[in-house]
């Protein structure tokens, strides 16, 4: 067991390119469960956004759950779009949704899990497993854990976008025809209580993706909201659909607007998801790709140890950088991160937060048409581009107060600072920039 936590580490630690990206085959025999059997708080690796041939993924749901335990994963949600796997009647045929002949036979191929197949009007079709079904096959006490859960997601009547991640429920939930995303935002919160129960500590509401599909989702909608305590602000799938101006604000700027004016108000800050919002799988057999995902650290590999930890901030979200250490002490009010190094890499850490007595006010609003080409899949939906009313906020939200070249830092908070948070940078591998963003604290 020892020998194996150590090749486990000394593969993190050595190798140029992550080990989450390695090849499917490579990955399979990963360790990275074994270190679920140790005693005491540990790292345990998820990603909770992600989809399947039950709404618009192409991979059978077992399959996609399995490939993620075969890197080493932990834990993994699926979250199909406004649908559930219980319902044990559903057939899909091939050349419905994404299911071809080639997912069959890559599925047969890599997995002897039973597949249920009949002809319907002389068409093969495949029935998908139910949840529980999925768990007989995977689950294992300590070692890989799913949580089910679905993706509350449609258009507004004005083209927005929102979609949210309802995590730990079996309830699939239809969505309500809105005149915007602000008003479907709020109308979903109405579902999450009904459906998940408002402050419910074994469930997680998540707002997706908030700049896609062309910065839907204002950012004072979630200030006026402290009770939402999860956003994206890592999705390797879903960034903005079309490119902007660089007025713009990123996914990094839209935390710090929302946490300014919660710290300021005496509210609770909101904490960062990364994920892979998962629905092409072909990579996972061929080639290395970049992953999104979450470290969770907790006592146990179970529900409420996980989000328990989560609504304390105890985790971070990673598109690819692993961390040694993550520590806040409330009595210095000193954030400490310490990255776990990877070979030929080169690391810079930046404390990020705002202070007292910034500055609340829009410096300017602005209309803005979207440019490009819309892709197929949205010329079908007879989308058209979108225009928006932008706000830009002040740079003193935001701002950089600290910034290390190495793998190891800290930064002890001033009198006026209202939170920070840390973001580690990697060099770039093969085009993309690798990140981790601790939460805030204050």
């Amino acid at each position: 067991m020892k020998e194996r936590e150590l090749s486990r580490r000394r593969f993190l630690q050595f190798t140029g390119t992550s080990a989450l990206a390695a090849p499917l085959l490579a990955a399979s025999s990963s360790p990275g469960n074994a270190e679920t059997v140790k005693k005491g708080p540990q790292w345990f690796r998820g990603n909770i956004h992600m989809h399947t041939l039950r709404s618009d993924g192409d991979a059978f749901p077992e399959e996609a759950a399995a490939l993620y335990k075969r890197l080493g994963y932990h834990f993994v949600a699926l979250t199909d779009h406004n649908s559930t796997h219980e319902n044990p009647n559903i057939w899909i045929k091939l050349g419905q949704k994404k299911l071809t002949a080639e997912t069959v036979a890559r599925y047969k191929k890599t997995f002897d899990f039973p597949l249920e197949k009949k002809m319907i009007g002389g068409t093969e079709a495949y029935r998908l497993k139910t949840f529980r079904e999925m768990e007989d096959l995977l689950c294992e006490k300590g070692r890989f854990l799913m949580i089910c859960g679905n993706e509350v997601s449609s258009g507004a009547k004005n083209g927005e976008e929102l979609h949210v991640g309802f995590v730990n429920t079996k309830e699939g939930c239809k969505t309500l025809s809105c005149e915007s995303a602000r008003d479907k935002f709020y109308w979903s919160l109405g579902l999450r209580d009904a459906v998940l129960g408002r402050n419910n500590p074994e469930t997680l509401y998540i707002v997706n993706h908030p700049l896609w599909r062309f910065y839907d989702i204002d950012p004072m909608m979630l200030v006026d909201r402290p009770d939402v305590r999860f956003f994206e602000v890592a999705n390797v799938d879903a960034g903005p659909l079309f490119p902007a101006t660089e007025d713009f604000w990123t996914h990094d700027k839209f935390w710090d607007i929302v946490n300014a004016f919660r710290a300021q108000n005496g509210d609770p800050l909101i904490y960062g998801i990364g994920s892979d919002d998962t629905h092409n799988y072909d990579s996972f057999y061929h080639i290395p790709r970049q992953l999104g995902y979450i470290m969770v650290r907790a006592q146990e590999l179970s529900i409420p140890s996980l989000f328990r930890s989560m609504y304390k901030g105890d985790f971070y979200a990673s598109s690819g950088i692993d961390l040694e250490e993550v520590a806040f002490d409330p009595s210095t009010r000193t954030l400490s991160v310490e990255v776990l190094p990877k070979e030929g890499w080169d690391y810079t850490i930046q404390f990020i937060g705002t202070r007292k007595g910034f500055d609340p006010s829009v410096q300017k609003e602005f209309v803005f048409k979207a440019q490009g080409k819309i892709p197929e899949w949205a010329l079908k939906q007879n989308y058209v581009l979108p225009t928006r009313k932008m706000k830009v906020y002040s740079k003193d939200i935001g701002q950089v107060f600290k910034e290390i070249k190495g793998f190891r830092g800290s930064y002890t908070m001033g009198k006026d600072d209202l939170y920070v948070r840390a973001k580690v940078f990697a060099s770039p591998q093969k085009g993309k920039l690798e990140c981790a963003w601790t939460q805030p604290v204050k």
